[in-house]
Formats: C-alpha cells, structure tokens, sequence
C-alpha cells in the first residue's frame, strides 16, 4: 500500500515523474533555497520533514557547503533513493525514517533552518497546527521555517483551473495524461491541502515573525516565517 508522498510506485521514477506533475518544479526549489537569509558560507544546521529522494537535500548541501542536514521521511523506499544520491555527501547528510508531527521535529532550540517540500499538505489543519508549533520550538532564535507544497484555494473556479493547468503541464511533458493522472489521483486520498491564508495565520499563532509567501504558481506555493530572536 501506498505511503503519503509515494505518488508512484516505484520511487526510482520519483524525479523525473515529479517535474512532469509539479509546474515550475525547479522554481519551486530556488524559492526555498534563495530565502534562508544565512550566506553560502555559513555553517548552519538543517532539519528537512519529508525528504522524498533527496532532491532537495542534494541542492541544499551544494548551496550552503558547510551545512548538515537530518533528512526525515517516512518511506522506506524513498530513503533507499535519498540514500543513493546523498552518498557523495558523507556524514554532511543524516537520513532517518520517521513521521511528523508525531517523531520530528522532537529537538528544541536546535536547527538554523526547516524546510519541506510538497509534504504538510499530507497534514490535515490540526496536525499542521501542531508541526508549525513542534517547528517553531526546534529552531534557535531567528532560525527560519520555510515551506514549498500544494496549496487549496477557497474558490471553486480557481480549483478547476489549477487542475487543468497541471493536466496541460503533464502533456507538455510528454507523458500519457490518462496513465499518469490515474497515478496522481491515487495519491488524492492523502491529500488534505490548506489555503495559504490559512497557514500563514497558523504560522503567526505559533509565534512566526515576518511572515510571509515568496512565490507562487497557481495551487503550489513557498511560504515561510522567522523565530523571533
């Protein structure tokens, strides 16, 4: 059975399949990675929830080449990938199978950084609430949570069109649009994704400063705040 984040059966067709599915993957990716106000040089400490294969991973301890960062997922499978392509990295990278909010983050006052990718949105309202405060609390003073993942807007119109502009994202790429949503939607019973509005509330009743949406493209959207220092 299917895990939440394992939109295919095969984790090995994970990263190619995501960028089919996920518009503006990329830019996705340098919007979180471009926020964290810590410079390239800097030693900082990263928890990432929900590390799928590692992508992000990869791309985090490239850019910040002094950091270290515990990847969590849940997914047996995946972390075999992440595990792969990580290798060059050495002890920098930590890989651990566990869930969140219920395992991670279980530190205080620990990390510089907390990032997730297309994850939360697995979280229904109540247990986001929880992770954002579990986040909040496992950050050091001016540490920064910042998020990339699938947002729900209120208007029905905008839902519509949200999912018709990832069906003509997915034939662009050159995929078979009926296999491939037929896989996507498998992954719908998982899903439970909040408006933005919403999360970035929740993210100020945990005690977030400088709140705030960084990019977004159509129902994906990175966002983020600031423990105060």
């Amino acid at each position: 059975m299917k895990k939440p984040g394992e939109v295919f059966a095969n984790a090995s067709v994970y990263d190619p399949g995501i960028e089919a599915i996920v518009p503006r993957y990329d830019e996705l990716h340098d919007a979180l990675l471009n926020a964290p106000p810590q410079d390239r040089d800097e030693s900082i400490r990263v928890l990432e929830l929900g590390a799928g294969t590692g992508e992000l991973t990869t791309k985090l301890l490239t850019r910040f080449p002094d950091s270290s960062v515990l990847a969590v997922d849940h997914s047996d499978q995946m972390l075999d990938e992440a595990e792969r392509k990580l290798e060059t990295f050495g002890d920098r990278a930590t890989l651990e199978r566990g869930a969140f909010p219920d395992d991670y983050p279980s530190a205080s006052g620990e990390y510089d950084l907390v990032v997730s990718s297309l994850a939360v949105h697995h979280l229904d309202e109540t247990r986001k609430q929880t992770l954002f405060d579990a986040i909040y609390e496992s950050l050091v003073p001016g540490g920064w949570f910042l998020n990339g993942d699938v947002i729900r807007f209120d208007a029905p119109h905008l839902e519509t069109l949200s999912g018709e502009m990832i069906e003509n994202w997915v034939r662009s790429k050159g995929w078979r649009e009926d296999d491939f949503m037929e896989e996507w939607e498998a992954s719908d019973d998982y899903d439970d994704p909040s408006s933005l509005t919403d999360q970035l509330v929740w993210l100020r009743d945990s005690g977030f400063e400088a709140v705030t949406s960084i990019w977004q493209y159509y129902n994906f959207a990175v966002y983020g705040g600031k423990k105060s220092e």
